[in-house]
């Protein structure tokens, strides 16, 4: 079967949201050896506020590990989560921090925004806006510096680490690092460094994008059924995953994330699980699984991990952010 019906087999099963034998869309690959450490995963709780459940669908999770919080970011609003999954606070609705796209915290617990001004669709202003912990604007800056092999780069993704802000993004491939006033420093392009063919590139796009302790950048690309890691250098550390529809391959992944113990946490959209690999990549478990029980899944899409076990996990359908927590046996 060539790539192009894969990817066309791939994108359809995903608009029509079914849940059908992946065989009869993909070819059909061995089973992925079964690692023998072992893990356990038990759903904790959703994220809530004082009326209940949050009833997100969809929306960007990140992680203030050092205080045990989260913040969670829907149609430019912000909201703050303990370490409970109890909302605190939240902001977003000064026109100053104009519409937030997604939000980084430095070692300092200064928050991060990258805001968008749509004044003019055709060229949208891009922006990284320095707040308090409150979501006061102290600081707007501009990303500068872009050298020519960078035009028309429009980010969708945002991380902070050792110093560094990266921007992703997703339908590019691009990644761009800058220093913290956003000046740029360094750029990759993931679809050169994974050698993707020219013709190929207009369909291919990164759906789960992350990064580990150490720096390398977590992705996965579904229409290649694989999940990469690329250092900082801009090399191919590694890659793995194997396309069907078994516990263990990749159908649509997703969001991708990694734990202090090394474990990779892939999520699946198709069978709605979130799949855990060792550090070797050898496949560990899955757990989720469409339907309506608090520990279910539907159509999960983002994953990060938090403080202690903790691991979120965003999803669709209004089923809000599930919170599992995982350990090693």
């Amino acid at each position: 079967m060539s790539l192009a019906v894969k990817r066309a087999a791939m994108k359809a099963a995903l608009s029509k949201c079914l849940i059908v034998p992946l065989a009869a869309l993909l070819f059909v690959a061995p089973f992925p050896a079964q690692a023998s450490a072992e893990v356990s995963s038990n759903f904790l709780y959703s994220l809530s506020n004082f009326h209940g459940k949050v009833p997100y669908s969809e929306v960007r999770v990140r992680v203030d590990r050092a205080r045990d919080e989260v913040y969670v970011v829907e149609r430019g609003i912000v909201r703050v989560f303990n370490e409970t999954g109890m909302e605190v606070f939240w902001f977003g609705d000064n026109p100053d921090l104009e519409s937030i796209y997604d939000l980084a915290i430095d070692e300092k617990g200064d928050l991060f925004l990258l805001s968008f001004n749509f004044t003019n669709p055709a060229d949208p202003k891009c922006f990284l806006i320095r707040c308090n912990y409150r979501g006061d604007m102290k600081e707007k800056l501009t990303l500068t510096g872009f050298p020519a092999g960078h035009p028309g780069f429009f980010p969708n993704y945002m991380f902070y680490q050792n110093g560094l802000f990266l921007f992703l993004g997703s339908n590019q491939m691009r990644v761009v690092a800058t220093d913290r006033n956003g000046v740029f420093q360094k750029g990759y392009d993931l679809a050169d460094i994974l050698e993707i063919p020219v013709k190929d590139r207009p369909n291919t796009e990164i759906f789960g994008f992350n990064l580990d302790s150490d720096g390398n950048m977590l992705f996965t690309v579904p229409v290649l059924f694989k999940a990469f890691v690329v250092s900082p250098d801009g090399k191919v550390a590694a890659s793995f995953g194997k396309a069907g529809s078994a516990p263990g391959l990749f159908g649509i992944v997703s969001g991708i994330a990694k734990d202090d113990q090394g474990n990779f946490f892939i999520v699946e959209r198709l069978r709605s699980v979130v799949m855990v690999f060792d550090k070797n990549f050898g496949f560990l478990k899955e757990f989720g699984y469409r339907g309506g029980k608090p520990g279910n899944l539907i159509r999960p899409s983002e994953v990060a991990v938090g403080k202690a076990g903790k691991l979120y996990v965003t999803q669709v359908g209004n089923r809000g952010v599930s919170v599992f927590s995982v350990t090693n046996n």
